[in-house]
């Protein structure tokens, strides 16, 4: 962290109660609220003028604060502005709060505004009528926070296909959890996109919800949230589609109280069976037809995976504050420790792909991406053993191999920057053997009740489903493309390299 000194104030300027200096006296006083604070100096005179230059200091455009600012760390200026800062009584003169509120206010209703026109243009009146209508149902849900404190009701959980059967309708409602716990302005600005995505079916607004807009500015990521605006926009209208029914899965085993172990092993059984039972997803069909080929399609998936790969850690930090058996907790430590840092191998994989580096912070993540790592970070919030579990949807399945992988390097093998940098992460990961670590953590795990297996086994096939959503997701937005582009506001295509385009022309204009 940097130090804090006083010369990092914009318009600096002295907060005194009083400053009192008598005629005879070497003495300066100070007084704010029940403190008094005393300057001494050699001589009366002395003590007299540094009164006077204090009281110059109660305005910021006094030159002496010039002075002050630019005075070397051993000098006597130096020293003063050092003690009235530590004492806290120097305050900011540059206040512009109630400008920088309502600017955060016009930007997000902007947003709000451009999100529901874009994912509402070209769709046909019957979907349009269909997402007015999950708008305003999910808007009730959001207005009952207020009073129940969580969205899932009891019997609601959207993680059951029981309960929701429209997927992106369900994984909504987990977004709007995890906005709730982790991004108290995201939720508030989503309540203003569902009122106007609703079309005039009026649901009410909690006024706790609305008030998150106004309580602060620059406390948020706001380029997070447009990109979650745009991701609710997106699976309201992909509830209204063909494809919103959930997938098939297999059949949930035989419940029975067992050890942890054996719920691993069971959990795997279930996990081979329902993917076995859905068949290849859109983006390995898509992959194959390459035959070995370099297209953007390849690039896809490490685009993507920077996302996950820079937020990864908050999948693990919600298990780093719960009392976790000294084993576990340990575990989940080292685990953090391995991750940790990790987005810089995905960075450097994306800029051997074309992809500068300052455009990865500019782009949006595809929105089931970015909703993966909020469903696995809320998890790991809701219960230690979904999260657990949840790590084999991550690391993948204890004793297969790195498919996805395999074929990625083959397909960009004539690319000499990506296979020098490429497996670097995935070797990583093999030595320090992520796959093993469900199995790890439930060794330890010396029983489980009937009903708390069945709820992280739905969750589980849900995590199952958003990732071979996730994946057909890359092989539409990339697999169409002859040139890469990339995933930007509202759905635009950026270039690659659109940053140091920008530059260079920007070095002409000069």
């Amino acid at each position: 962290m940097e130090l804090w000194t006083f010369q990092r104030f914009q318009q600096p300027r002295l907060c005194v109660d009083a400053i009192e200096h008598d005629h005879d006296s070497a003495t300066v006083k100070l007084r704010s609220g029940a403190k008094t604070y005393r300057l001494a100096f050699d001589q009366p005179a002395a003590a007299e003028q540094i009164a006077i230059e204090l009281m110059s200091l109660t305005d910021s455009a006094a030159p002496l604060w010039s002075t002050l600012r630019e005075s070397p760390p051993d000098s006597s200026w130096h020293a003063l502005g050092t003690f009235l800062d530590t004492h806290s009584l120097i305050g900011e003169g540059h206040d512009q709060a109630t400008a920088q509120l309502a600017a955060q206010t016009r930007r997000i209703r902007d947003c709000v505004e451009e999100t529901a026109r874009k994912v509402s243009a070209g769709i046909s009146p019957e979907r349009r009528s269909a997402m007015a209508r999950h708008a305003a149902q999910l808007r009730q849900k959001l207005g009952r926070t207020s009073t129940t404190g969580h969205l899932f009701e009891p019997g609601g959980d959207p993680f059951d296909a029981s309960v929701q059967p429209n997927f992106f309708l369900a994984l909504l409602l987990v977004e709007f959890e995890y906005f709730r716990r982790s991004a108290p302005l995201t939720f508030a600005a989503t309540d203003l996109l569902l009122e106007q995505l609703a079309a005039g079916m009026d649901a009410g607004q909690a006024p706790d919800i609305a008030a998150a807009i106004t309580d602060s500015a620059g406390l948020y990521n706001e380029h997070d949230l447009f990109s979650h605006l745009w991701l609710v926009g997106s699976l309201l209208l992909s509830s209204t589609g063909d494809d919103a029914r959930r997938y098939p899965s297999a059949a949930l085993p035989a419940p029975f109280v067992t050890t942890g172990l054996e719920f691993m092993r069971q959990t795997e059984v279930l996990t081979r069976d329902t993917l076995d039972s859905w068949g290849e997803n859109p983006y390995v069909t898509a992959i194959n037809r390459l035959n070995g080929a370099y297209s953007p399609l390849v690039a896809g998936p490490f685009i993507e995976q920077y996302h996950v790969t820079s937020r990864f850690v908050e999948i693990i930090t919600p298990l780093l504050s719960m009392r976790l058996a000294k084993p576990l907790r340990s575990m989940m430590f080292r685990y953090y420790s391995e991750e940790y840092g990790h987005e810089a191998l995905e960075s450097t994989t994306c800029e051997a792909l074309g992809v500068a580096p300052a455009m990865l912070e500019k782009i949006v993540p595809l929105p089931l991406h970015f909703a993966f790592v909020d469903t696995l970070t809320l998890l790991a919030d809701l219960d230690p053993i979904s999260s657990f579990t949840a790590i084999m949807v991550i690391e993948g399945i204890f004793g297969e191999p790195p498919k996805m992988s395999l074929r990625l390097a083959a397909a960009a093998r004539e690319n000499a920057a990506f296979r020098e940098v490429s497996g670097d992460h995935e070797e990583l990961n093999e030595t320090l053997n992520h796959n093993s670590i469900s199995r790890d953590m439930f060794e330890h795990v010396t029983a489980l009740g009937i009903e708390r297996q069945a709820i992280a086994m739905r969750r589980i096939l849900f995590l199952l489903e958003l990732n071979q959503r996730a994946w057909g997701g890359i092989a539409d937005f990339y697999g169409q493309q002859e040139q890469l582009w990339l995933h930007g506001p509202y759905g635009q295509r950026l270039a690659p390299d659109q940053a140091s385009k920008t530059a260079q022309a920007a070095s002409g204009k000069a």
